[in-house]
């Protein structure tokens, strides 16, 4: 069919052709005519045929989608209903979309595309953003250039909803024009809960006029968050603001935001300000950022310091893919003042180091610091750089001045550099000063051979008496980053329980990220004029601490601290509570973790000659989380208690401050040059050292019967040097196992066989001035031998008021059921004291005797001296008749009373004698013979005495006894007033010599305790036995037999170095003197 100017150009043709034409005329009617009658068709059938070009276009793009045709007409298209993506979760939805036709020359063009209340959904997962099924239209590729469609869209009430893995995002817009120019709108978007990174963000949104132009986007509009919280980090953001003018490119390769910050509260953890404000434009195009700021923070605080205010000017580029990066700014801070966390901080610090010589000058500090840094002003520039992974940053010039103008810090040129992971370097100057501040000028710096040198002074910074120095320090670090350094520490001031002055400490180590940090690599020597602990002082002296060879003091790196050290010896000397004190050992070695050592410890306390002396052979501690060990051949001997424990030994531990010893095994030993008892020993000791208290217990034992003498309880305080021990005898049993002489020297000689319990308590006393001490022993019941013969029953109570010197109270009195030195006493009682364990004053004994008193006069002896002691028995009131009785002479009666003594002595090898004892009858008496005398008969003068001795009556009967206990006791009986008694026979001789004065002398020479016996005998020679008769004689009478040995009897007490009884023998005389003998 031929278009419409065809027709024209006929119609126009010359009149020649007319025919022709009209052939031409009829032709197009026709055409027409079936043009028409298409027409009629195709308006008729247009809904079917719009819809079959709509399921081709769509079938051509693989987009599945549902839609119903409300119109279709020559002006516009309407559709409605339309569901784009799977029916039950779509993709897109559209209530109505209208399509209006403009038409000009050619074909119709699309108008105006009217979108009614459309909702798009989609999702961003995995960090890729899905509209689904409009995906293969939205992002298909395309050979067009980027930009935005020249479309003219109104929009009416558009929505979406984006699901993401940080929160779900709502959109809203509206508007209507051109897209590519005269679009004009609003946009909103609104993330109610968003989590990126370890944060979320609560109530996020961005609102603003939207509108294009020249293909430009342009947005107006502010960016709100209510709160953005960072648990990790710790930083909180609330309400935060940003009023945005932003502008996209039409190809969308550039955006720029031009606006003005303004925040809330933000808190980061480390610094927290009220708010943020001020100007802040960013440019990003061709992987180029710039951006331009002038941020200032309001009410800045950290844990160090405070401002009112801080202002950073400046601009930050960004090139290569960030990857290249440099900022310059202006920092400017006004009303700089520490911080209350900083005040907190220093005021912590001057806690932890009270009783220091850090305190009074971090008092110092703190008050300067306070004072002076208040209100000051900062001024500061700073340019920042990256390029991969070089960074630095420059300080051209940083000032902090105080309200006067003073300058309080000052920094110059400067840099820190970092290359990767390689070590920092920095260079630059600074100082510090100010009123009460220390001292301090720093310069760091880089030479040639790529070194930076750093070197530091401070002058001597004092408070009161403490004083702190650093003459120079100098610190090196080379290109690879490792740092060395070297200087020297001087201080003077407090230290825990003590003070030090000119304490010189040498610095010299190197750090390096392989090797970490090493100290003293080489022998080094700290020294003082004087260093004092408690009431430790020390003079002047040094220490010289050496590594292990190839090895620093100490290093830390990867596997930890270790500390390593050694000194040949120790040599220190000062006093302790102002008495002199000398140390002094051998070797002494230290490593951590690992063990300590010390070997040969000598501490002597005191003058030279009042020296109490503790030598430690081997001193181990075993360091790492705690810290124990061990110590060996201790001993320890103070002057003013006469006390040494010798060869001590035992585990310690050291925690929480408190010192603990235990398994402690000692020897304690009597230090007086002739001892006053043995050894004892202990095991299982233990002992705490808390608070500058000490506290020991242990058990002490006889060493060879390993039999517990008394439990021991010992209290010490350092501080004031006074404490106690408290000694509980619970119960020692003597016996055939244990005997005092066991115990004491003291001893032997004096008693044996002690057979019984000893209980009893004792306590010391001390302090700085003074030891004392008390005890009282008890026993209910003792057996013993001592030297005037056996004892049995003593009982009773022996109070010290020197336990260590062994004094006891004067006249102690112990009750004794009997005693027997030849003929026993029951009953009686004896006193006596004890001085400085040697001296031994008896007071005195008394006992019922025989009818009579039997008494031990007060005798002094020095039982630690070879010496004579005499012993003096008084005998007062002894009647015969019980002495007969008592002696169980049953052929024996006797009457009469007498008084007397028996002095003993014991000479210097302790050999005994009856010196000069006597009995003296008070009146006369008799001595009668019971039985029938045994004898033949003789002359008339030898009849008369042995008739007269059968019962003789006399006016005065003295008896001498001397001799030697071991040998034969020479008795002496003179019996005055001689005649016959009662009962005897008479005749005319006898009666002729009743009137004479009549004296008897008899002789008797027996051993001590056979006396009684050789008295029977003199009246019977019949109780003597006859050798034969006990089969002590053979049958031929020329050989003696040995009697059968029997059981030893009970032995009296031993005296050192005695010879046998038999090795010194007097000479002996004839027994009977002559006067019976031969008579003139």
């Amino acid at each position: 069919m031929a278009s419409q100017a065809d027709i024209d150009a006929e119609m126009e043709a010359p009149a020649p052709v007319l025919k022709k034409r009209r052939c031409i005329y009829r032709v197009v009617f026709g055409l027409l005519i079936i043009l028409f009658a298409l027409v009629i068709y195709g308006w008729t059938m247009r809904e079917q045929l719009a819809r079959d070009l709509i399921g081709e276009q769509l079938a051509g793009l693989d987009l599945p989608a549902t839609y119903t045709i409300e119109d279709i007409s020559t002006d516009r298209q309407v559709l409605t209903n339309i569901v784009v993506g799977d029916p039950d979760d779509p993709d897109l939805t559209i209530e109505r979309a209208e399509i209006a036709l403009a038409y000009g020359f050619g074909v119709p063009e699309i108008g105006r595309i009217t979108l009614i209340r459309p909702r798009l959904y989609g999702s961003f997962v995995d960090n890729a953003l899905s509209f689904g099924s409009l995906d293969t239209i939205i992002f298909a590729e395309s050979d067009d250039p980027a930009g935005l469609p020249a479309w003219d869209v109104n929009l009416v009430d558009g929505r979406a909803l984006i699901e993401s893995d940080y929160g779900d995002i709502g959109l809203k817009a509206e508007g209507a024009g051109r897209l590519d120019g005269g679009f004009a709108g609003i946009v909103a978007a609104v993330a109610p809960e968003a989590q990126y990174g370890g944060c979320s963000a609560e109530q996020a949104s961005l609102y603003g006029d939207i509108a294009t132009s020249s293909g430009k986007i342009s947005l107006e509009g502010p960016v709100r968050i209510a709160s953005l919280r960072c648990p990790e980090s710790g930083v909180v953001l609330q309400d935060f603001g940003y009023q945005a003018s932003t502008q996209i490119d039409a190809d969308f390769a550039g955006i720029s935001v031009d606006g003005t910050l303004s925040t809330g509260l933000l808190d980061g953890a480390v610094v927290r300000m009220n708010r943020l404000s001020g100007p802040l434009s960013i440019a990003f195009k061709d992987d180029k950022l710039d951006s331009r700021f002038m941020i200032t923070a309001d009410a800045l605080t950290s844990q160090q310091v405070a401002a009112r205010s801080l202002e950073v000017d400046g601009s930050l580029r960004m090139r290569d893919d960030f990857s290249t990066a440099e900022l310059q700014a202006d920092v400017a801070g006004s009303a700089v003042t520490i911080s209350d966390g900083a005040t907190v901080q220093l005021t912590e610090l001057e806690t932890a180091t009270e009783g220091t010589l850090l305190q009074p000058l971090i008092a110092k500090l703190s008050g300067a610091l306070i004072r002076e840094v208040r209100d000051t002003t900062l001024q500061a520039s700073l340019i920042g750089r990256q390029e991969g992974d070089v960074r630095s940053l420059v300080i051209p010039q940083a000032t902090l001045r105080g309200q006067g103008g003073s300058q309080l810090l000052s920094l110059s040129r400067l840099q820190y550099a970092q290359n990767g992971a390689r070590t920092p370097r920095v260079s630059g100057n600074f100082r510090v000063g100010g009123r009460d501040l220390p001292p301090l000028v720093g310069r760091m710096e880089f030479t040639g051979s790529g070194q930076s040198v750093f070197r530091v002074r401070m002058d001597r910074y004092s408070a009161g008496d403490s004083s702190i120095a650093l003459p120079e320090m100098l610190v090196t670090q080379n290109a690879s980053g490792a740092i060395t350094f070297a200087g020297n520490v001087t201080a003077s001031g407090p230290l825990p329980g003590g003070a030090a002055r000119s304490l010189s400490l040498p610095v010299d180590g190197s750090w390096s990220s392989v090797a970490g940090l090493q100290l003293w690599r080489q022998c080094t020597q700290i020294g003082f004029d004087s260093l004092a602990f408690a009431n430790l002082a020390l003079s002047s002296r040094s220490v010289t601490l050496c590594p292990a060879k190839g090895r620093a003091i100490v290093t830390q790196n990867a596997s930890g601290l270790r500390i390593a050290a050694g000194a040949p010896s120790l040599d220190l000397s000062g006093t302790l509570a102002g008495t002199p004190i000398r140390l002094s050992s051998g070797p002494v070695g230290l490593a951590y973790p690992g063990v300590a050592s010390a070997k040969a410890l000598n501490i002597a306390l005191g003058p030279e000659e009042e020296a109490s002396r503790f030598i430690i052979s081997d001193l181990v501690a075993r360091l790492g989380e705690g810290v124990a060990g061990s110590f060996s051949g201790a001993d320890i001997g103070l002057f003013a208690v006469p006390i040494d424990l010798q060869q001590s030994s035992g585990e310690w531990e050291y925690t929480d401050g408190v010192l603990t010893i235990t398994n402690g095994q000692f020897t304690l030993v009597d230090r007086a040059p002739e001892p006053r008892y043995f050894p004892f020993v202990a095991r299982g000791a233990t002992l705490t050292l808390a608070d500058n208290v000490i506290q020991a217990n242990a058990t002490l034992r006889a060493p060879e019967s390993d039999r517990a003498i008394s439990d021991i309880a010992i209290r010490h305080n350092l501080n004031d040097s006074t404490g106690f021990a408290d000694l509980a005898v619970d119960g020692v049993l003597f016996d055939d196992t244990l005997q005092p002489e066991d115990l004491t020297e003291l001893a032997k000689g004096v008693v044996a066989n002690v057979k019984g319990l000893v209980t009893g308590s004792g306590r010391v006393d001390w302090n700085a001035q003074e030891v004392t001490s008390y005890g009282a022993f008890s026993s209910e019941s003792l057996d013993l031998a001592a030297l005037f013969g056996p004892v049995r029953g003593a009982s009773g109570t022996v109070e010290f008021v020197d336990l260590l010197s062994l004094t006891t109270a004067p006249d102690q009195r112990i009750k004794v059921a009997s005693v027997n030195p030849g003929i026993e006493a029951v009953d009686g009682e004896i006193g006596f004291s004890l001085r400085d364990g040697q001296f031994l004053g008896v007071t005195g004994g008394t006992w019922p005797f025989m009818g009579g008193t039997l008494t031990l006069r007060p005798v002094n002896l020095n039982l630690s001296a070879v010496e004579r002691r005499r012993y003096v028995l008084a005998v007062e009131g002894l009647d015969s008749a019980i002495f007969v009785e008592n002696m169980e002479l049953s052929n024996l009666s006797a009457k009469g009373v007498f008084d007397g003594q028996l002095p003993i002595v014991f000479d210097e090898l302790g050999f005994g004698q009856v010196e000069g004892g006597q009995l003296q009858s008070r009146a006369g008496g008799n001595v009668s013979y019971v039985g029938e005398l045994t004898y033949e008969d003789l002359s008339p003068m030898a009849n008369y005495a042995f008739n007269t001795l059968k019962s003789l009556d006399y006016t005065s009967m003295r008896i001498d006894i001397a001799g030697p206990l071991t040998g034969d006791i020479v008795t002496k009986l003179a019996i005055k007033g001689v005649r016959q008694g009662e009962g005897t026979k008479q005749n005319f001789i006898t009666r002729q010599l009743a009137d004479l004065p009549i004296q008897f002398n008899v002789n008797i020479k027996a051993p001590f305790y056979k006396l009684p016996e050789v008295m029977r005998a003199i009246y019977d020679p019949a109780t003597i036995a006859i050798p034969a008769e006990l089969g002590r004689i053979s049958e031929d009478g020329k050989r003696f037999i040995p009697a059968a040995r029997r059981a030893p009897a009970p032995e009296m007490p031993a005296l050192p170095n005695s010879p046998t009884p038999d090795a010194i023998k007097p000479d002996e005389s004839t027994i009977q003197t002559s006067d019976s003998e031969e008579l003139p």
